[in-house]
Formats: structure tokens, C-alpha cells, sequence
């Protein structure tokens, strides 16, 4: 019927023109189906891999807290299995580096945990020779971990186990691939000899909570300062009784010294529940303020 209206030709070019389109129709369909929901995708915040927290071996809901341990008398250790590596030394290592470093250092060592943002000076960057205040050698490390860094966020690890902190040594050196050097024989061999004469003995572990109710319910507080709402001298001076009296107590012989009592009181202002105001006091002044505590 269509060729009643046009010629060979233009029907060909016709027939042209509706295959382009049908061609470009279904490319853009194509391009639709596979490349605009990847797109889509690239824009939408990536989902944060969940990162598991070391739990420890407690099975708590708090993994800080970690259940009571009762204390152990450990044997002298074998040289052998501590002063170089091996597999279970290794592993063990990495469990306490996650659940004891990462959180200051960083899984990787780097110096870059989150605990260590604030802290002045910053972790230690276990991938780096420089820096290192004990040094990066066996011997070093071991004596970082027992005795700290004074100055600094880093404690004293000496409530692990020489073996613990022998599997740690080794997992802080894997971390950096540059030449620790040569160890020192003399000091590694009294290590050795540290490790193969003595046990040692693990004190007794109890969870921090459990630590704080007990402090709690064997705290007695202080007998209450007379007078703090009738002496004028006393209203001037003592801003939480409570807390005074308690501060009071904790200072040996300040019914007899008064340079004691100013000197503790000062140093413990204002959050110790006397007023800023004392600090600068004559030392009448003084003297009047300790009778008036005592009650006379």
C-alpha cells in the first residue's frame, strides 16, 4: 500500500532511518539496564564493614570486662620456645596485640588507633626505625612492655606473663620491615636466663565492675565538719561539707600542722570541696580556718 505513495528509493531511505532508531532505542535500553543502576550505586554511601572487637575469652556483653582469674604460680619457661618465633607464639601475640595495642598503635602497628589521637606524644609507629625511646631490638621491646614509657600513654605490661609479652615482642618486630640489626648476646642471654632460673607468680584478676562495688560498699565516709552552716568562717571556706570532710581525711596530722592543711587543701582546689578563696589566705588565717574544722 506504501509503495502507491513512494518510490523505491525513498522507502529504502525510510526503512534506514526507522532501523537507526530502533537500534538507538535499544542501546539506551541496554545502557539503562546495565550501566545506570552501577552509577546509581557509586553515589550511595558505602556500607562500613562491620569490625569485630576483641572479645577475649569472656563471653560477656562487655568485652572490657573480663571475668575473675584466680591467681597463678607459673613455672621457669623454656628459652627455646620464647626467643624466637614460631606459629603458636605468633598467634597468641596477635590475640593480645588486638585486644591490648590496636586500639592506641593500630592493627597494623602504624601509630594510627583511635585511643591514640589524643595523646601526647602519639603512639609509636611499629612500621618506622625512628622514634623508638627503649629501641626496636628483642631486649628493647621486653623492657618497654615490663617497665613502660615514663611520659607517656604507654604502660607497663608486666601483669601478662613473660610469655605473653615474648609473643608480643615478636608480632611489634613483624610489623616493621626495615633491619632491627643484630641482637645484643649478653642481653638476650640474661634474658634467657631470666626466663629458665625463676617462675613467676599472676596475681589475682577481678573484673573492673566488680572492683568498683566493692570499693563502694566498704567506703565509709568522713564524720561531718561541725558548724559549716553557722560559723561565718566556715560558710566562706567550705563550699561542699561533704566533700571537705572527706578531704580532711585523707590528711595525716592537719589538727596539729595548719602548714599541712593549707599546703594538701591548695594543692586539691576547687574540686575538693573548699572554696578557691582559701588559697589565698594568710597564715592566720589559716590557723582560724583549722580551729574552726576542728570544732573549737
Amino acid at each position: 500500500m506504501i509503495e502507491q505513495y513512494l518510490s523505491p528509493s525513498e522507502l529504502k531511505r525510510l526503512l534506514s532511518a526507522l532501523l537507526v532508531v530502533a537500534l538507538f532505542i535499544a542501546i539506551m535500553a541496554l545502557f539503562g539496564f546495565l550501566v545506570v543502576p552501577g552509577t546509581r550505586n557509586v553515589n550511595q554511601p558505602q556500607t562500613a564493614t562491620a569490625v569485630e572487637s576483641p572479645q577475649g575469652d569472656t563471653g560477656w556483653l562487655d568485652p572490657t570486662d573480663y571475668p575473675a582469674a584466680a591467681r597463678q604460680v607459673l613455672p621457669p619457661l623454656d628459652p627455646r620456645t620464647v626467643m624466637t618465633p614460631n606459629p603458636g607464639l605468633m598467634a597468641r601475640g596477635k590475640v593480645l596485640f588486638a585486644e591490648n595495642c590496636a586500639t592506641c598503635h593500630g592493627p597494623e602497628g602504624r601509630g594510627n588507633g583511635p585511643a591514640g589521637v589524643g595523646l601526647n606524644p602519639q603512639p609509636r609507629n611499629f612500621t618506622q626505625p625512628t622514634g623508638w625511646v627503649n629501641g626496636y631490638r628483642i631486649e628493647d621491646i621486653y623492657k618497654t612492655l615490663r617497665e613502660g614509657v615514663k611520659g607517656s600513654g604507654m604502660v607497663s605490661f608486666n601483669y601478662l606473663s613473660r610469655k605473653d609479652r615474648m609473643a608480643l615482642v615478636h608480632v611489634v618486630q613483624s610489623f616493621g620491615a626495615f633491619n632491627h640489626g643484630p641482637e645484643d648476646p649478653k642481653a638476650l642471654d640474661a634474658l634467657a636466663k631470666l626466663f629458665a632460673s625463676s617462675g613467676e607468680v599472676i596475681p589475682d584478676k577481678i573484673p573492673v565492675a566488680f572492683a568498683e562495688q566493692q570499693l563502694e560498699s566498704e567506703f565509709t565516709p568522713a564524720p561531718p565538719i561541725p558548724g559549716t552552716r553557722t560559723n561565718p568562717l566556715l560558710k566562706e571556706a567550705v563550699t561542699d561539707p561533704a566533700r571537705a570532710a572527706q578531704t580532711l581525711a585523707g590528711i595525716p596530722r592537719w589538727r596539729e600542722d595548719d602548714k599541712a592543711l593549707a599546703t594538701a587543701v591548695s594543692i586539691g582546689l576547687p574540686g575538693n570541696g573548699f572554696s578557691p578563696a582559701v588559697a589565698t589566705y594568710a597564715p592566720d588565717q589559716w590557723k582560724a580556718l583549722q580551729s574552726a574544722l576542728a570544732g573549737h
